[in-house]
């Protein structure tokens, strides 16, 4: 057959994937089917192996296995980091089949592509895109990423501030990738941008709170600082705590680190954060943290990405400052809906 297409042909280069179909590497002789299948093996012979004394967690993952290779979003670099046996890559990869899993569950159909955001969906003649990420604890203490040992009891402080580092660089880093996601035009100017963290990684017991008491997604953006209580100087009597105002903390070298991104219009392009620290899920739809930016270009309908997620929505609150309200969103809420059901609300100054 490669010699009669060359006779016909003879000032043509042969079809790489015609080439690669009859003479190249087995894998390149693949068909759909059986590269999804071969995955398939690798990934189940993979976790029998690494999980095998963590039947939950193994199920779970292999939950998400399934419909994210049933979605057709699987390739051959994902799986490779999946069973590389690389704990950050793994769990990195888990968060992205956790929110692919959570986007389907939804009804949202959506796509991937090897150049751009790891998914896109499109909603009502609006394009999404998803950017997903799980960040490393580099900084975070040793002894607060190991469980104790047997029969071992561990006190220690929570080093909240290296973990808040931690939350922003990540969401720094994949907000200056939409940079160049639109410089080559992957991204539209009238595309939402979306960044979905899991802090699962920083910590043997990951917590998902800051000093503020608020989720760390809502403290790497806006500049919630250590709740505070006041004390009257005359009678020494407490006042109401309330949640004071941090611009920046400080990084690892004492450089400020800011905290106050979505109050930036530097950042507008960030349509959202959604959150979380869990490790897996036997649900598809996941209870998420839904941060949504003040200065949004392109903000994100609430109840949009799942009913069982906490939302925090900002508002001007009239002084030059921003409410960030938390709101449990029900199907079809309206705005005002919405407002009435806030459970909590946290006002931060202007700078």
């Amino acid at each position: 057959m490669v010699e009669g297409w060359w006779r016909k042909h003879r000032r043509s280069k042969f079809p790489r994937d015609i080439k690669n179909r009859f003479a190249g590497p087995p894998k390149a002789r693949e068909t759909v089917d059986q590269r999804k299948a071969r995955w398939d093996r690798s990934v189940r012979t993979f976790l029998d192996k690494q999980y095998a004394a963590a039947p939950h967690y193994k199920s779970c993952v292999l939950l998400a296995w399934e419909k994210f290779l049933a979605l057709n979003l699987a390739s051959e670099h994902f799986v490779t980091e999946l069973v590389s046996g690389n704990k950050a890559r793994i769990l990195q990869r888990v968060w992205e089949m956790m929110v692919a899993r959570h986007l389907d569950a939804l009804g949202l159909k959506i796509t991937t592509a090897s150049k751009g955001p790891d998914f896109r969906f499109e909603h009502e003649g609006r394009v999404y895109w998803i950017e997903a990420v799980s960040p490393e604890p580099m900084g975070v203490p040793e002894d607060y990423l190991e469980f104790p040992k047997p029969g071992e009891f561990k006190v220690g402080d929570v080093p909240h501030e290296e973990v808040r580092r931690r939350w922003i660089a990540a969401i720094d880093e994949k907000a200056k990738k939409l940079k160049k996601y639109r410089a080559k035009s992957i991204v539209g100017r009238n595309d939402a941008y979306i960044i979905a963290v899991n802090g699962c990684q920083l910590g043997a017991l990951p917590i998902h709170h800051g000093l503020s008491g608020l989720p760390y997604a809502v403290e790497a953006v806006y500049p919630a600082g250590p709740v505070s209580v006041p004390v009257e100087k005359a009678t020494g009597a407490f006042g109401k705590p309330y949640i004071g105002t941090q611009w920046s903390i400080n990084s690892a070298n004492g450089s400020p680190v800011p905290t106050s991104m979505f109050v930036n219009k530097e950042h507008a392009g960030v349509s959202a954060i959604i959150a979380s620290t869990s490790d897996r899920s036997e649900d598809p739809i996941l209870p998420l943290d839904v941060v949504h930016n003040n200065f949004a270009e392109v903000p994100v309908g609430r109840g949009l990405l799942g009913i069982k997620s906490n939302e925090w929505v900002p508002s001007p609150d009239g002084n030059g400052g921003i409410n960030v309200t938390k709101v449990k969103p029900e199907p079809n809420m309206s705005a005002g809906e919405a407002e009435a059901s806030a459970t909590r609300t946290e006002v931060f100054p202007p700078a």
